[in-house]
């Protein structure tokens, strides 16, 4: 155990001690104020048959938990997803892998740091909701059980596994990157229904709270919802004083299947985990021939058509060599995929066409333009473009091109749909979802230094607007009319070009 605790104070001292550590506690602050809105908000965070309970240590807790069951999976999986990966960034995996620190030992280090940190983010959250609580002033007494209960029932379970997660997909190799990042994010989408419907965990206390309020109020027939509730205008919800509830047997049998799902995800990490070793598997001989046959007929095909297009332009050249590196490494399948995806953009009709086969289209790039930003890092040709200012202003252009041209490559068949329909509209907001993609792509990697960023957040608008139809984030204008009435088209013009201007000057500053 000595072990294991060494372990555990030198990972928390060097994760805790980046700055990225400190700018997320106070985010998890904001965050925690916006859990919390004013009464002539125009959203609401937890409202049960029209009414909330006022701003009580009792209420505050509650609502700080059933808010963090649902929004923190999400947000500290991927704050979490680096137990692994920073010691392969620091090239200690190979000193970690030489000392005589079991697999056990290691892993079992890493997932308690993970947890560490994450009780320090409920910690901040939970000093932030009893400041809260006293700025509202309507209720000044501060019941400390009535706050941590909640957190302890219903949220440490949820970390426990949070954190397990975290490590198996880090020790999946297909799931350690952007694609492991894209299949959380659904499975949190997936779940969030079966959280709040369940038949034990907040889903019981949920319908508590709402017996209690039907009994309280029978006459009333108001809303319930859990989580944003955003409307247009700002409508005050009536409030009543709730003395809060005391832990249940149920509910804490609520907690053994994410305690459960904990063990089993550590027990999968230990039996993936390579502990850092290089070995080499051999490559399946049917998996070479379909790469060996791509690469020399289909890609050298292409190769010589993008050579003979871009050879007159010194920029149409660099953008081609910016393409080249976007799409180096990825799979046969991947290509193959983006074949389908434009033979069904041809074939089905037009409402399935904008509602779901094109933005899956788009979302089918995700992994390859999250590499914007740093490319040149990666390719080691950081050195090659900085020799002068007006070399990387070029290189920044060519390589958001790049993207643009491979995006538009993803959603051909849809141009020529619209082209050959004469649908104006819907090509012009295609090209508007592609300049935006792109824009926040580069953004992101160039501001950040990192992939993650990028792949978190545009899965998320991503569902939010062509998916859920949110008129002022949906950058596809699903509803075509709508959107250009509400000027959200103009909007994401705007946004655009502010990104990639501030993209651009970020980058032939350094």
């Amino acid at each position: 155990m000595d072990q294991v605790w060494q372990c555990i104070t030198a990972d928390f001292k060097q994760r805790t001690r980046q700055q990225s550590f400190v700018v997320t506690l106070l985010l998890m602050s904001v965050l925690t104020l916006l859990f919390f809105p004013s009464p002539d908000a125009h959203y609401q965070t937890l409202v049960i048959n029209g009414y909330r309970g006022i701003y009580n240590s009792a209420w505050v807790g509650v609502c700080l938990a059933m808010l963090n069951v649902i929004f923190l999976p999400i947000i500290c999986f991927y704050l979490v997803k680096n137990a692994l990966e920073l010691d392969r960034q620091s090239m200690t995996g190979e000193l970690i892998a030489a000392t005589p620190v079991s697999k056990l030992n290691f892993l079992l280090a890493k997932w308690c740091t993970n947890v560490l940190i994450l009780l320090s983010i409920v910690l901040v959250m939970l000093l932030s909701s009893i400041v809260i609580q006293l700025y509202y002033g309507e209720s000044y007494h501060i019941n400390l059980w009535a706050l941590v209960w909640p957190q302890l029932v219903f949220v440490l379970p949820t970390l426990l596994a949070i954190a397990a997660i975290a490590l198996l997909f880090e020790s999946i190799k297909w799931l350690r990157g952007g694609l492991g990042n894209l299949v959380y994010f659904f499975l949190w989408l997936g779940s969030i229904a079966q959280t709040i419907e369940s038949v034990s965990g907040i889903g019981v206390l949920l319908d508590q709270l709402d017996a209690e309020v039907a009994a309280l109020f029978p006459l009333q027939q108001g809303a319930t919802n859990i989580g944003v509730n955003i409307s247009d205008q700002a409508n005050e919800i009536q409030t009543f004083v709730w003395q809060g509830i005391e832990p249940t047997l149920t509910q804490l049998w609520g907690t053994l299947p994410l305690l459960f799902i904990c063990v089993v995800c550590l027990v999968l990490a230990f039996i993936f985990f390579d502990r850092f070793s290089q070995i080499s598997v051999p490559e399946n001989k049917q998996t070479s021939w379909l790469r060996t046959t791509f690469n020399t007929k289909v890609g050298g095909l292409a190769n010589s058509l993008f050579v003979r297009l871009t050879k007159h332009f010194a920029f149409s050249r660099l953008l081609r060599l910016e393409l080249q590196l976007l799409l180096r490494g990825h799979s046969v399948y991947w290509f193959i995929g983006l074949v389908l995806l434009n033979i069904a953009q041809l074939f089905i009709s037009q409402t399935l066409l904008i509602s779901l086969v094109l933005p899956i289209s788009l979302l089918w790039c995700v992994l390859v333009i999250s590499q914007l930003g740093q490319v040149e890092k990666q390719a080691n040709t950081i050195e090659l473009i900085t020799y002068s200012k007006q070399s990387a202003i070029l290189q920044s252009l060519a390589c958001y091109f790049a993207a643009w041209v491979l995006l538009t490559i993803a959603s051909i068949g849809s141009v020529v749909r619209f082209t050959g329909s004469g649908e104006w509209l819907l090509l012009i907001q295609l090209f508007i979802a592609i300049s935006f993609t792109v824009s926040l792509a580069y953004f992101c990697g160039a501001f950040t230094g990192t992939k993650r960023m990028f792949e978190v957040l545009y899965p998320a608008l991503w569902y939010l607007g062509p998916i859920q139809t949110a008129l002022y984030v949906d950058f596809f204008g699903v509803n075509s009319q709508a959107s250009w009435q509400a000027g959200v088209p103009y909007y994401f013009v705007a946004i655009s070009i502010s990104l990639l201007m501030l993209t651009i000057r970020a980058k032939s500053t350094r």
